[in-house]
């Protein structure tokens, strides 16, 4: 927009065509503001208050509250675990990683990978169990539906058989 000026020396026609001008072209008619305000500086007060002052976020464990004023922008952040993507039309999608890395600790009742299950300890869909170190059974060990014979029975059979 470049600025209007009449000089002392014009006519009054220069006047009105220069001052025409400068609320035609430079701005702007105001039967074609899309807000309520009749005026230049109602619409702007207008559309500031309502769309350009911002928003607050809050958090689900501890209410924290942040302010976001307009012009801000907001960082989503994952980490090794969880993966943040931003979408249209404004929304985050929280991803938790295929593979999960670090966790000291995992409550639940029933683990499940689609063929092995973990249900209150215990463990059905196990096709090779692999291990070493030491495997302690405080109940009957058994192979195709028959008991294996565990070291104090082995040492009772033995005794008995002499």
């Amino acid at each position: 927009m470049a600025a209007r000026t009449v000089a002392l020396t014009d006519t009054l026609e220069t006047f009105r065509t220069t001052f025409n001008s400068l609320s035609q072209t430079d701005i702007g008619d105001p039967a074609t503001l899309t807000t309520t305000a009749t005026d230049l500086v109602g619409a702007i007060n207008e559309v500031s208050a309502s769309h350009y002052s911002g928003f607050t976020i809050v958090d689900s464990s501890s209410s924290t509250t942040q302010s976001i004023a307009g012009g801000d922008t907001i960082t989503f952040t994952g980490d090794s675990n969880i993966t943040a993507a931003v979408s249209a039309t404004d929304t985050v999608t929280f991803t938790l990683n295929s593979t999960i890395t670090g966790l000291t600790s995992i409550t639940s009742t029933t683990f499940t990978d689609g063929t092995l299950t973990i249900n209150s300890g215990s463990i059905t869909g196990a096709v090779n169990v692999t291990g070493s170190g030491t495997a302690n059974f405080t109940t009957d060990i058994q192979v195709n539906s028959v008991s294996v014979a565990t070291q104090p029975f082995a040492i009772a059979q033995a005794v008995a058989l002499g």
